[in-house]
C-alpha cells in the first residue's frame, strides 16, 4: 500500500481503508478492477487517492486524523497489514528495509497458495534497521552508513497494532516493538 502525507499528516491505508477509498473513487462494482493495471499504462490512482484524502481533510480535520491517520488493528487485521505497515514505515523515515528469509521451496509454496499478495516476503520476514552510533556526525547518518540491526517480524504472532505511520506500537505475546523516530524492542516476561 502506498502511504500519503496530507498537510504533514502521514496516512497509512489499511486494506479496509484502501477498499473504502476505492469504493468512493471507482464505485463498488469497480473495486477489484482498480487493483489491476495493464502493462504500459500509467497508474494515476495515487493522484486520485491523494485528492480524495485531501478533500476529506478539508471537510473535517479532527475527524480525518482519527479516521484516516490513526489505526488500532487487532488479530487478523493486524496480521494482514503488518508487512505493508513496516514497509511504509521504512520508506517514511528512510530507516531501513525488509528482507526475505524464506528458502526457495517456501517461496514457491507461498506463491502457489496466493500468500505473496499480502506478504511478498512471507509471513515471517526480517526488518533491517539502520543505527548510527551516538558520536557520529550528521554527514554519516545522512548516508545511512553504520550499523544495521535486524529483527524478525512474525506476522502470525502479532496481536495488535496501535498508532499512526509516524509512531506506532506492535504488540506480541512476549514483546512490544515501538516504531517511530526511535525504534525500540521490549521483551515481556
Amino acid at each position: 500500500m502506498p502511504f500519503f502525507v496530507i498537510n504533514k499528516i502521514p496516512v497509512f491505508l489499511t486494506w479496509d481503508k484502501d477498499k473504502q477509498l476505492r469504493e468512493e473513487i471507482f464505485g463498488i462494482e469497480n473495486v477489484f478492477g482498480s487493483y489491476i493495471q495493464r502493462y504500459g499504462q500509467k497508474n494515476n490512482h495515487q493522484k486520485k487517492f491523494k485528492k480524495a484524502l485531501y478533500k476529506k481533510y478539508i471537510q473535517n480535520k479532527t475527524s480525518f486524523v482519527k479516521e484516516w491517520s490513526e489505526f488500532d488493528l487487532y488479530d487478523e487485521d493486524a496480521k494482514s497489514n503488518i508487512w505493508d505497515l513496516i514497509y511504509d514505515y521504512c520508506a517514511y523515515y528512510g530507516c531501513g528495509y525488509i528482507s526475505d528469509i524464506r528458502d526457495d521451496a517456501t517461496n514457491f509454496i507461498d506463491d502457489y497458495m496466493g500468500q505473496n499478495f499480502l506478504f511478498p516476503q512471507g509471513r515471517t520476514f526480517m526488518l533491517n534497521y539502520y543505527v548510527a552510533p551516538y558520536n557520529w556526525r550528521w554527514k554519516y547518518i545522512r548516508r545511512k552508513k553504520g550499523i544495521t540491526i535486524t529483527t524478525v517480524i512474525d506476522a502470525t504472532n502479532v496481536e495488535r497494532i496501535v498508532g499512526n505511520l509516524a509512531n506506532f506500537t506492535i504488540f506480541y505475546k512476549d514483546r512490544i516493538i515501538k516504531c517511530g523516530e526511535v525504534f525500540d524492542i521490549t521483551l515481556i516476561n
